[in-house]
């Protein structure tokens, strides 16, 4: 990639933003000029990109057709509008982290000659946690077939944006200080506390969240068959970053403990830690952008079943590191 191209970036203050910024950097994306935008009330901000402080403009006032590509990061509540202003513009549109979902979900590493991204002007980069998943599960699924998952992530604030890490820290300090506190981007007190996934629960008594997962695996890892069962149960814990992952999967064939611990540290990103050391998201999830994995597991009765622990932080190595692949593709390919 020899052309520079000017980029815009929605959400640079996010936790996602953020990690975008750094990604960017860190992979030498060919960058002429970078646009950092905000609706209006965050528009007297600055952000520091490659040793530069840039001036966080206001989105109602930017002109589209300045830039061929846009990152729209962890926006919530409907923009459509703005949206429609992209596209209209003639803009190719990453989405990542949103809870708009206008678009099919991707992952770059799954399929770099994907056909969507040739001809969708609007990209959804996949949640932060079905990147790390379908990086480590794809391998299993080519190598010996998958018939279920069934885990429990245990994610961080930083799951919530800005304001759930803001909340953690200001509850912490109030309940220290024996003050009280009044939840309001959780449910529930989040400090020295558990809170299972609060997003709406539908009749089966998925969550959306959980729901919004299994959608994207079936439709990455499945081709959206039915004959495979997705199972996640989604639960807050009071860490600011990274998400835990206690995960128990079935494949389709039998194989050992020695073959499937190597097919799913075939990724480079994937590290396989020695049962001895204790992984956890302080220790190897903050502030990295790789990919943790020890105490496997396989069912004592069962060859086709297994269960691991899993450490990252999905912010880093799921949705910068995707939606970043999925910009180098795009400018070396299509734009």
């Amino acid at each position: 990639m020899t052309n520079k191209i000017d980029i815009a970036i929605i959400g640079a203050t996010s936790p996602v933003g953020e990690a975008i910024l750094e990604q960017l950097v860190k992979v030498k994306f060919p960058v002429n000029t970078i646009v950092p935008l905000a609706f209006e009330e965050d528009n007297d901000s600055t952000i520091e990109f490659d040793g530069k402080n840039i001036h966080i403009k206001n989105i109602a006032e930017f002109n589209f057709t300045k830039v061929p590509l846009v990152f729209m990061c962890q926006v919530g509540g409907s923009y459509q509008a703005v949206i429609d202003r992209i596209l209209d513009a003639g803009c190719r549109l990453i989405e990542v982290e949103s809870n708009l979902q206008n678009a099919p979900a991707i992952v770059a590493s799954l399929d770099t000659d994907n056909t969507l991204l040739k001809d969708s002007q609007h990209i959804r980069s996949a949640s932060g946690l079905s990147c790390v998943l379908s990086q480590i599960l794809n391998p299993l699924k080519t190598e010996y077939g998958l018939r279920a998952l069934h885990f429990t992530a245990l994610q961080s604030v930083s799951d919530k944006g800005k304001s759930g890490i803001d909340e953690l820290a200001m509850q912490t300090t109030s309940l220290l200080n024996t003050r009280p506190i009044k939840p309001s981007v959780f449910k529930k007190q989040i400090a020295f506390n558990v809170v299972p996934n609060d997003t709406e629960n539908n009749a089966s008594g998925y969550t959306i969240d959980e729901l919004d997962l299994i959608d994207e695996l079936e439709t990455l890892l499945f081709e959206n068959s039915s004959d495979y069962s997705v199972m996640p149960s989604f639960i807050h814990i009071p860490v600011f970053y990274g998400v835990s992952i206690d995960m128990f999967l079935e494949l389709e064939q039998d194989t050992d403990l020695s073959n499937f611990e190597q097919m799913i540290s075939t990724n480079p990103d994937v590290e396989l830690k020695s049962v001895d050391e204790l992984i956890t998201p302080v220790s190897h999830a903050s502030e990295m952008d790789r990919i943790f994995i020890n105490r496997v597991r396989q069912d004592r009765h069962d060859a086709r079943r297994f269960n691991f622990w899993c450490v990252t932080d999905a912010i880093k190595s799921g949705s910068a590191i995707n939606s970043v692949q999925i910009g180098e593709i795009l400018v070396k390919h299509h734009l």
